[in-house]
């Protein structure tokens, strides 16, 4: 009997002890997993000192790049084009032909008013020496002063025969030389619209040569600017197909009367350009000085964090990342001038910014 009954609580004694076994092992698993959750991912940062550095007030303006001198290429006779010589882009001299125009008849012409002279120079020396034996035979009462005077007068009008007809072959000549269009000056073919079989008439814009050696930046200044900007001042000119690459001029030359159109001021900024990179129509970005050099607090632009419009950047505090609104100025070179939202040696985080919230516990890694 007393077996029996051992036996009768055997399996309930052994199902508590595995329910209080499985019980606290899931209370110490449902701990650590609190634990762990408890204990948040510690974020890695790098920081910096905001300081203060210098900063030259500048006027930011947008413009475009024009040749020093920019001679626009005409045909000085109407006629059909023959001969294409450059393409956009070539470098030319100065006397380099640019095109030829169709120039047969022009040649035919040459030809005919040197046939026309070489008569007149001959009908010309016959009536001179018809004239000179006239003065020999009046001066013997051989002739009379009637006879002599006709004499001179078909001398006078042989040799405006003989005028007309150099003339005629100078002028021949020139219209013969115009077929060839050549480049004024030392520059850059751009705007080619010539082609060949094309029927042109005087004057008629063909191409342009621009002399870049030398090139303005031209920009448009507003009213409220014009006191800040002199001929002179130092600028600085950065084109997007050279990213990280300055140009460094001056301002020269200010129009003292503002465009119709938007009521600004058309101003050019000389700049050196021996080595071409800069080409006319290119769209500039140029940085004119206006002032003396001031201190300004800064920041590097990594700092930075942008939400809805709104700047900000994380602080170092007790291990903590603190969130700051700062409004923001100028960029100088890596770094961003802060206007206001933190105090100079406050030591902002340069890194992880975007993955940061305001009072995360962080790492400084160097």
């Amino acid at each position: 009997m007393k077996g029996f009954r051992l036996k009768y609580w055997i399996v309930p004694i052994t199902l508590v002890i595995a329910l209080t076994v499985a019980f606290e092992t899931g209370i110490l698993s449902l701990s650590r997993a609190q634990k762990q959750v408890a204990s948040p991912e510690v974020m890695s940062v790098t920081v910096n000192e905001a300081q203060f550095v210098g900063k030259m007030p500048k006027l930011n303006l947008t413009g475009s790049i024009e040749g020093d001198t920019s001679a626009v290429i005409s045909a000085k006779i109407a006629g059909r084009i023959e001969q294409v010589l450059v393409e956009d882009g070539q470098a030319v001299t100065a006397g380099q032909p640019l095109l030829r125009l169709e120039s047969i008849e022009l040649a035919n012409a040459v030809r005919t008013s040197n046939d026309a002279l070489r008569r007149a120079q001959a009908n010309y020396e016959n009536v001179a020496n018809d004239y000179r034996r006239y003065q020999s035979l009046y001066a013997q009462n051989a002739v009379s002063q009637q006879t002599l005077d006709g004499a001179e007068t078909d001398l006078k009008v042989a040799a405006a025969d003989l005028s007309s007809a150099k003339a005629a072959l100078s002028t021949a000549e020139e219209q013969h030389a115009n077929a060839v269009v050549a480049a004024p000056v030392n520059g850059v073919v751009a705007n080619k619209a010539a082609v060949i079989g094309q029927v042109v008439s005087a004057g008629m814009t063909l191409m342009t040569v621009e002399n870049i050696s030398q090139v303005y930046a031209v920009v448009n200044i507003e009213q409220k600017d014009l006191a800040a900007v002199k001929p002179g001042v130092e600028a600085e000119v950065t084109v997007d197909t050279y990213p990280g690459q300055a140009f460094t001029g001056k301002v020269e030359i200010m129009n003292p009367a503002a465009a119709v159109a938007n009521r600004m001021y058309r101003t050019k900024i000389r700049l050196d350009n021996t080595d071409g990179l800069l080409k006319p129509g290119m769209f500039i970005k140029a940085n004119i000085v206006t002032g003396q050099e001031m201190r300004v607090l800064a920041v590097p632009q990594a700092a930075i964090y942008q939400k809805q419009g709104l700047y900000y950047v994380y602080t170092l505090e007790d291990d903590k990342a603190v969130r700051h609104q700062v409004e923001i100025g100028t960029v100088i070179g890596d770094l961003i001038e802060i206007k206001s939202g933190i105090q100079a040696k406050t030591m902002v985080i340069t890194s992880n910014v975007n993955k940061l919230k305001d009072g995360d516990t962080v790492q400084v890694t160097r």
